[in-house]
């Protein structure tokens, strides 16, 4: 059976200079018989004289009607931009090239999803689409800003003191909408008096965290207190009875200010933070960028208070040295202790002979509650350190078995998917009965009452069979895509063991980040001297399995 490659060819303006309609077909081909497409027919598709902004071409719509038909078998353009320039389009025609196992070949770029790499490309795609969804994302920020501006609550994590009550109301066009108010807990609010005055008192963040441990004070998710969460609590003018002089605070650290204070209200913070290229995780803004408005809550501190905590908070942060990095610990953010806390580095005592300091992994909970919630024993950075290295290096020994493993695996589930070429079988099948129902369609206007009963019979068998055989291609084609993304990360595997095995020969960095990538979870547990490794799932997977 012959191959339809199908070469779309675009340009703006008649021209026959440059990458000219001619041009781009003639490449096309010759692309084609050098990388050896085997028995093809070429179907031309030309739309000159049109822009790549949208997708309303004539044909343009033409190839894409072919290709649900399954006239096609291969996509080949001169450049990605010859399809679309919205990216939203150019991603959404991707989506259905793949669901209906059409190749997309553009030769300018080397963009081949008939290969691994190319296939792997196409992931890529996805970014645009994200492009265009941040830019509605940000419409609805500035939106959500002028909302904030005139002190309403926008929902997010209801800070402790207070609950979110939702409220009903009708907006301009008598549409109902809901926004939210925030009212007092009564409970909290006790807590968040205690950690102000314990601030004051104690005038340390890390005396406040001990303190509250050591009476076993919890969050609202029954854990302990943190650091960060305290400093958060202590710095969020959400508490103070905003009067002139906690705004002119405000406005001196760079944020815009919106409201009037009355010495009754709390302030909101609004454009915090930002998320960046789609991650889930977000990153903060400026400061200038914030947004302080006058709330329609009401406030539990006095000015006073909260902005004598602000001063010694800014005090405490100047006077505290920055001792800059004195250690080399591959482990820190990944070791933790065998109560679940991380450990972190302590300095413990310098050598007379040669100068040198001995570092410590120590558990942050045994630090902070002074004992109170943990006795896990300390242990040298040194042994630990190297123990992991030690643990690295051999996995990477073993490579060719893990990815022997994968690949044999791979080999075997992609040779029983498409044994006796069963997609393309299904493929002719489905294409077939189709015909049929076009003929027996065509013979309905042309026979009597009683025939056309058997053939609408015949009808609903030939469709019923088409959703049947269609689900059947359908499942098969998923199961080779899953094949197709296990080969790249098959690949990306065998990277990742290779640096294992020369992790000696690593810069400092490339090791922890090796660590981070290669080892899920690193347990110390003092009490039977035990280092409990946990490698990621793929490596424990490839080690497990038993070669065919």
């Amino acid at each position: 059976m012959s191959m339809n490659i199908a070469i779309y060819s675009r340009k703006s303006r008649f021209s026959t200079s440059g990458d000219s309609i001619e041009n781009q077909v003639q490449l096309c081909k010759e692309y084609a018989q050098r990388y050896d497409y085997k028995d093809t027919n070429f179907i031309i598709y030309e739309d000159e004289g049109f822009s790549g902004k949208n997708t309303n071409r004539p044909k343009f719509t033409e190839l894409i009607n072919d290709i649900k038909n399954k006239k096609i078998d291969v996509l080949m353009c001169y450049r990605l931009d010859r399809i679309s320039r919205n990216v939203s389009d150019f991603s959404s025609t991707l989506e259905l090239l793949e669901a209906n196992s059409v190749a997309f070949v553009s030769i300018k770029e080397q963009f081949d999803t008939s290969t691994p790499m190319g296939r792997a490309m196409i992931y890529i795609a996805s970014v645009f689409a994200q492009l265009e969804r941040e830019t509605i994302a940000e419409r609805v920020r500035d939106n959500m800003i002028e909302l904030a501006k005139n002190g309403y609550w926008l929902g997010g994590t209801t800070p402790l003191g207070y609950i979110s009550i939702p409220v009903d109301y009708l907006d301009n066009d008598m549409t109902e909408r809901k926004m939210y108010k925030l009212e007092k807990n009564e409970p909290e609010i006790e807590a968040v008096k205690l950690i102000y005055r314990k601030y004051i008192e104690l005038k340390s963040l890390n005396k406040v965290e001990t303190y509250l441990m050591q009476h076993n004070y919890k969050t609202r998710k029954n854990g302990f207190y943190s650091l960060s969460s305290l400093k958060f609590i202590l710095t969020n003018p959400v508490y103070v009875k905003a009067n002139k002089d906690v705004i002119a605070y405000l406005s001196e650290t760079g944020m815009n200010v919106s409201g009037a204070p009355d010495g009754k209200h709390g302030i909101l913070i609004y454009n915090k933070t930002k998320t960046v290229s789609g991650k889930t995780t977000k990153d903060a803004r400026d400061i200038t960028e914030w947004v302080a408005a006058v709330s329609r809550h009401i406030g539990i501190l006095d000015p006073e208070m909260w902005l004598d905590v602000q001063k010694t908070l800014a005090d405490n942060r100047d006077g505290y040295p920055n001792m800059g990095k004195t250690h080399n610990a591959l482990l820190t953010s990944i070791l933790r202790c065998k109560c679940g806390s991380f450990m972190r580095i302590n300095h413990g005592h310098i050598s007379a002979k040669t100068g040198n300091c001995t570092y410590y992994y120590s558990c942050a909970l045994k630090k902070r509650s002074k004992g109170s919630q943990c006795d896990n024993g300390n242990v040298k950075v040194s042994d630990i350190d190297e123990s992991v290295v030690s643990y690295l290096e051999n996995i990477g020994i073993k490579k060719d078995t893990i990815l022997y493993n994968f690949i044999d695996f791979n080999k075997a589930q992609r040779k029983d998917i498409t044994r006796s070429n069963r997609k393309g079988e299904l493929i002719t099948l489905i294409s077939s009965k189709q015909n049929q129902i076009t003929n027996l369609v065509n013979k309905l206007s042309m026979t009597d009452d009683d025939i056309a009963k058997i053939l609408l019979a015949k009808i609903k068998t030939l469709k019923e069979e088409i959703a049947t055989s269609e689900l059947e291609l359908k499942t098969i084609q998923e199961e080779n895509k899953a094949l197709d993304n296990q080969e790249i990360e098959i690949a990306m595997l065998g990277i990742m063991l290779d640096k294992c095995a020369d992790i000696r020969n690593l810069a400092f960095e490339e090791q922890q980040q090796l660590i981070r990538m290669v080892l899920k979870n690193i347990v110390w547990d003092s009490d039977t001297g035990s280092l409990a490794i946990e490698p990621v799932e793929s490596i424990i997977e490839g080690i497990k399995k038993k070669p065919h």
